[in-house]
């Protein structure tokens, strides 16, 4: 009897012992189910958005839109929302931490940051993503082809980028930098850094191909041995680009690319001779913008003399650049930048403002150039119209590209602010401002709009800091 009892009870033991194993399988078989429920970031609610922020508080960052950008009701106000970020089955995922948010056609490039500390000390992980506008559908860009920020956008201009010429906000971000542009076919362009066992990490120009199902195709179209620094796109995809020190190289849409193109041409005790100012595309090829300081003589000589500097429109031709016509306005002080041209209307128009004196300059193209007086300052386009926004006071002025006129638009009242403190503007229209401010009574931070009507109205409390701003070009 003893013996039996011990038998049953050894058999039991390994009957609980193989129940407690199979316990522990399902444990863990669910768990893994658990994780793979989490699914993979699949789609962002950006939809309805006219505008996205991103806004910091404690240290947390997170991104918002606004459904009405128009700014008309001041009743019911615009409404804002947060971002979610969500899975196939629209789970939301919890882990994403929004650092900026770009504007690239019909697509948003989104990237996250997330700082983790272990023992070796801080380590930042880094996620960029394309978001369809259409749709909020995500794909992911590859650790590989991270964007990289690019620099020299003083000299190439492309027209899909910065279509606000003044800062929305007084946060100076690593990725404001970043140079994103696209083409008539929707591909799109930026820089990737490359490093080498060989100890250099130069930046590489890739396009981007338009998007089917959920593939991305990347295509370097950058020479092997260049090192890209600042570059603009035509619409038909030929490019230009900064390649090395002090030269260019222009790449067509065959493959083939042009021998270098100095940016500046020197001479005897390294003074400039000619120097490129600025390059852009025009509406019927790249153009260029180049000063030459003195004249070199069939003897090899330099003549210098009080007729320069001089100022030649330039335009792309089999891989040159080639003289097209000497303009006669002096640039002096007042060269173009990213913050003074504007494509708008289907002209490129160039705001010179120099000694309180502004004029548009046409530069399309060589046919259509014009020089035409004007009373301000143009440096904002909304709804496919200049306008100048003065941020002192508050108005705004309606700019005719054909003829200089102006036409006031508004001069709110800049009093109803008393008792904030602004931090910075989120989007102008004729019909009000959007703005991040700090409110004095209770030492919050609010968004807020004012209307034509003067009335202050809050959009949001405790938004935290408003630090980058899209309004979206839909």
């Amino acid at each position: 009897m003893k013996y039996l009892i011990c038998k049953l009870f050894k058999t039991m033991k390994r009957i609980n012992q193989f129940f407690i194993w199979i316990f522990c399988i399902s444990m863990v078989a669910t768990s893994c189910n658990k994780e793979d429920k989490k699914g993979k970031f699949s789609r962002m609610n950006i939809v309805d958005a006219k505008t996205l922020y991103i806004a910091s508080a404690n240290s947390v960052s997170k991104m918002y839109g606004i459904k009405n950008s128009s700014l008309k009701s001041t009743s019911d106000g615009d409404e804002v929302y947060e971002i979610n970020y969500l899975d196939e089955n629209d789970n939301p995922i919890e882990d994403k931490t929004p650092s900026y948010i770009y504007d690239a056609g019909d697509f948003l490039i989104v990237i996250f940051e997330q700082h983790k500390q272990y023992y070796s000390g801080w380590v930042t992980k880094r996620e960029a993503y394309l978001v369809k506008k259409s749709n909020g559908l995500v794909y992911e860009i590859p650790d590989e082809y991270f964007p990289s920020i690019n620099g020299n956008n003083e000299l190439f201009f492309n027209k899909n980028t910065n279509i606000r010429r003044f800062r929305y906000s007084n946060v100076i971000n690593d990725f404001d930098f970043l140079n994103f542009c696209y083409d008539k076919d929707k591909n799109i362009y930026y820089t990737i850094t490359r490093c080498s066992g060989m100890g250099g990490c130069p930046q590489i120009l890739y396009k981007v191909s338009p998007i089917s199902s959920a593939t991305i195709n990347f295509q370097q179209v950058s020479d092997n041995n260049d090192n890209v620094w600042g570059y603009c796109i035509d619409n038909h995809g030929n490019l230009i680009y900064g390649s090395g020190y002090e030269q260019m190289r222009y790449g067509s849409t065959n493959g083939s690319f042009s021998e270098p193109i100095p940016t500046i041409f020197r001479y005897f005790n390294d003074a400039p001779l000619e120097i490129y100012r600025f390059v852009w595309v025009g509406t019927d090829g790249i153009m260029s913008l180049k000063e030459e300081t003195a004249e070199q003589l069939p003897d090899g000589g330099i003549l210098v003399s009080s007729e320069y500097p001089k100022y030649f429109l330039m335009k792309i031709e089999n891989g040159k650049f080639v003289r097209k016509r000497e303009i006669m306005l002096d640039f002096s002080n007042g060269y173009p930048s990213s913050y003074n041209v504007f494509y708008v209307q289907g002209k490129v128009i160039y705001s010179h403002y120099n000694k309180n004196t502004a004029t548009l300059v046409d530069i399309s193209n060589e046919n259509s150039y014009q020089e035409i007086p004007c009373s301000v300052e143009a440096n904002i386009v909304i709804n496919g119209e200049l306008y100048h926004f003065d941020r002192n006071t508050f108005s705004l002025t309606h700019i005719n590209i054909d003829s200089g006129t102006t036409t006031p638009i508004f001069a709110l009242d800049k009093s109803v602010l008393n008792g904030y403190i602004i931090a910075c503007i989120m989007d102008v229209t004729e019909n009000g401002i959007l703005l991040g401010a700090y409110r004095l009574s209770d030492n919050m931070r609010v968004v807020v709009q004012i209307g034509l009507n003067n009335v202050v109205n809050i959009l949001q409390e405790n938004s935290g800091e408003v630090q980058v701003i899209l309004p979206l070009n839909l």
